[in-house]
Parts: structure tokens; sequence; C-alpha cells
């Protein structure tokens, strides 16, 4: 699909808005070339060092962005002076939930479920040839950014979550057997972003992160990467315990911030959507912040 759909619009108009859209950005500036054709090369040889930088950033590199976020998170945890989503002091986050970065890091339905999966794929693929389900998009190293597939990936990967994230919270069953151990936590934390089940992992993040890879066309590892470190960051960040100074700029713009995933853990059949706000207004299930008095206003400090 990734090399072939050019062909199969045709020539004239749809041809050229499909180059536009696999259109990357890379070293060299900006390259309109829509991808090899025929057949990708194969991955560099197992025993290389391209193919151990690799996996180094599959395995090693989504370690390093889970303590990104948390040294983020310490930076302003103890500081008075920073406002606190949570009005009420009731809803104080367990210490266990603001200091257990250690215990999170090694969860197994945390950061280490989505590194098995990738683990996985690369042991039964490239490593044994087992079993080759590596996604087209990490077979193409092409060095070079493409925003348009990078915003489908956002908008596909979360309309799916959104389905899984309804399906959850509207069916008894899937709930208790999936979800439910993650909304006991009813002040989140960055730390705790990733707790739960580990079928709520499997289920909700790792099923739809490697199905919009197969989906989404023109895709190739660079972007996947971009794509892998932003939703690592921003499902992190929207479970914060205090606001953040871009959130304001991400409400201007239609997309989740904290408020909204709080309110979320407040309202759990409300503000389904991870990305973007206008799934949860166009079904129908979403809850404007305001309206919740647990939660600081936005823009405001909590007392």
């Amino acid at each position: 699909m990734n090399s072939t759909l050019s062909a199969e619009v045709g020539g004239g108009l749809g041809s050229s808005l499909v180059s536009i859209y696999a259109t990357g950005v890379g070293f060299s500036g900006i390259d309109s070339k829509f991808g090899n054709e025929g057949a990708l090369p194969p991955l560099p040889p197992v025993l290389s060092w391209e193919f151990g930088v690799l996996c180094f950033m599959a395995i090693f590199a989504p370690y390093v962005f889970c303590c990104i976020t948390y040294a983020y998170h310490f930076a302003s945890a103890d500081n008075k002076d920073v406002a606190r989503m949570r009005t009420l002091a009731q809803d104080v986050p367990k210490e266990e939930h603001r200091y257990g970065w250690r215990q999170a890091l090694a969860r197994p339905e945390g950061i280490s479920a989505i590194v098995a999966w990738s683990g996985l794929i690369i042991f039964l693929g490239p490593v044994t040839n087992v079993l080759d389900i590596v996604p087209f998009p990490i077979k193409d190293l092409t060095p070079a950014i493409k925003p348009l597939v990078l915003m489908a990936y956002f908008l596909v990967f979360d309309l799916m979550m959104w389905v899984i994230h309804f399906c959850q919270h509207y069916n008894p069953w899937l709930y208790h057997h999936t979800h439910d151990q993650h909304h006991v936590i009813k002040s989140p934390t960055i730390v705790v972003a990733l707790t739960g089940y580990l079928p709520d992992t499997v289920l909700l993040i790792i099923l739809p992160f490697h199905l919009v890879q197969c989906i989404v066309p023109c895709g190739n590892f660079v972007t996947v990467f971009a794509f892998s470190a932003i939703s690592l960051w921003h499902l992190h960040m929207i479970h914060s315990e205090f606001p953040h100074p871009w959130d304001p700029m991400l409400h201007k713009l239609g997309l989740v911030t904290t408020h909204d995933h709080h309110a979320h853990h407040l309202r759990p059949k409300k503000n389904l959507a991870h990305f973007f706000t206008f799934y949860d207004k166009l079904f129908g299930t979403y809850i404007d912040p305001s309206k919740l008095s647990q939660l600081v206003s936005r823009g405001e400090k909590s007392a």
C-alpha cells in the first residue's frame, strides 16, 4: 500500500494531492517523492550497527521518554507556587502516585508492555524470520518526517482509541476486565498515566498503535518515531496533577488538555478522546471542565 497508492489514485489532481500528502521534510530539505517504488528494502542486517540503533530506539527510547516526563513532573511536584488541578483537599494525589516512578517503570502494564510488544515483533520478524508482522513504515528508513502523514496517524489513532474507550466505559464486563483499575485513581498524576491492567494497555494502546501504522499509508520510521514520542509525552501530560503552560494553546486548537482528561476521571463516561476534543463533541460525550467544581478553572491557581 505504501508504494502503490499513488498509482492507484491515478494522475491529475488526485496524484498531486497524494504527492503533497506523502511529502517529507528531511535533512536535505523537502522531498516530494512518494517513496520507494515496488517492495521496500529489507531492514539492516541483524548484526549491523544500524539494526542496533533501530532496536535501541524501539526498546530503550520509551523508557528514556518516560524518565523525561517524570523529571518534568518532579520539577513542579513540590513547588507550592504551581497551580493544582483539584480544588478539594481530599483530592490530593496519593504519595505513591506522585513519587512512585520506579514502580511505574516496572509495572507490566506500563511502558514495559509497549516495549515488550516492540521486542516481540522484532524477534519474530527480522531476528528469527518466524512471522513478519513489522508494520511497513518501520521498514522505510527514509530520513524525513512527513507532516501530513503524522497528522493522519493522530487522527486515526485517536478515533480508534475513542471507539475502544467508549466500549470499555459503556460495557460493564469490558470495563471490569480491562479498564476499571485505571479509574481507581481518582486524582491522576503523570507518574500513573499508564497504570491499570495489562489487557487495558494491549486493547487501548498497543492494538490501535499497531493498526494505525498498517492503515495509514505512506508512513516511514522517522514519522512513526515522532508520532510515538509525541503520543507518549501527551498521554502522560494530560494525567498531570497541575496544568501546563501550553494547555491554553491546546485548548484553542481543539486538542485535549489536562482539564479535559481530569474531567474524564471525574465523569468516566465523558471526554473519552485523548487528543482531539471534536470526537467527543461529535459523538455527544464531551463535558466542559468548567462545569466541574472539583477542577481549578483554566488559567487560575488552586487555593
